[in-house]
């Protein structure tokens, strides 16, 4: 899945201290080796999720910079970086959930995503691969290795199938619900969890609330709600398959692919309803 790319950074130049931005720059060698802006990982990080399908965009979920610094994507060749697909300048400091602007060409499975430092013309990308020694907006490295990781975009599949009459959820609407809300009926083929989320214009959005249940067909199911939570005018519920560790809902809307209790499907659509509570 994901990893911190190894990419050997080797210094034979001399290093300059800037006492500005705090960190080392640190110059290609006779040998042809690259490095680039050596900073502590305190200072600079870079997290992304895997996305799959991702089209037109990605998200980067954290980003640490310590200066005008550049997110630069690229296509993956071979485990290295190869033709950029995606750049955007950000500025010092933490952001959260950045989206990057992604070319409309084919990617591949996987995509590398790095923090590059903006050292030239402030806000003009300065970098080539092919000229890396005299480029200014080199990639920051953390403890030798360039601040970069893998995120895959490739398809995968989602949600637990199951046969007609095996999976169904019934909710009606209950105006002025708070405390929780009532499931008139929730079948599913195995243990499986009643999830309830907030409406996130038509999409569930953030999870206001659980409840486990037994194989096979439930009612009356009282599902209490998360008192920390303001319920939006309509609340989605669907059922999830118990899959992972039993009795533990693993179910991460940020990494939906690589989360075990994933919703039910019955031909091609989600078990899953929506009820008005407003």
């Amino acid at each position: 899945m994901r990893r911190i790319l190894g990419i050997a950074a080797t210094a034979f130049g001399v290093l300059a201290i800037l006492a500005m931005t705090g960190y080392t720059f640190a110059n290609a060698g006779d040998a042809g080796k690259m490095s680039g802006v050596i900073v502590d990982k305190k200072n600079a990080a870079i997290e992304v999720m895997d996305q799959p399908g991702a089209k037109g965009s990605i998200t980067v979920a954290r980003v640490l910079a310590p200066g005008r610094s550049w997110i630069a994507v690229h296509l993956d060749e071979g485990g290295k970086p190869g033709k950029r697909v995606g750049l955007l300048e950000i500025g010092e400091g933490e952001s959260r959930d950045v989206k990057v602007e992604i070319d409309d060409v084919k990617l591949s499975d996987k995509l590398i995503v790095a923090l590059h430092a903006d050292r030239g013309v402030a806000g003009e990308f300065e970098f080539a691969m092919d000229d890396f020694a005299l480029s200014p907006d080199k990639p920051y490295f953390v403890d030798g290795m360039e601040l970069a990781m893998e995120a895959s975009v490739a398809e995968k599949p989602f949600g637990v199938t199951a046969a007609e009459g095996e999976a169904a959820i019934e909710v009606a609407d209950q105006p002025g619900a708070a405390g929780s809300i009532a499931v008139a009926r929730a079948l599913a083929p195995t243990g499986a969890w009643i999830v309830v989320h907030l409406d996130d214009g038509g999409k569930p959005g953030k999870r206001a609330g659980f409840q486990r249940i037994p194989a096979g067909d439930n009612a009356d199911v009282v599902v209490s709600l998360d008192p920390t939570v303001t319920l939006t005018d309509r609340l989605f519920v669907a059922i999830h398959a118990d899959r992972g560790v039993a009795g533990e809902l693993e179910f991460d809307m940020m990494d939906k692919y690589n989360s075990p209790d994933q919703p039910f499907f019955v031909d091609g659509e989600e078990v899953a309803t929506a009820a008005r509570v407003r």
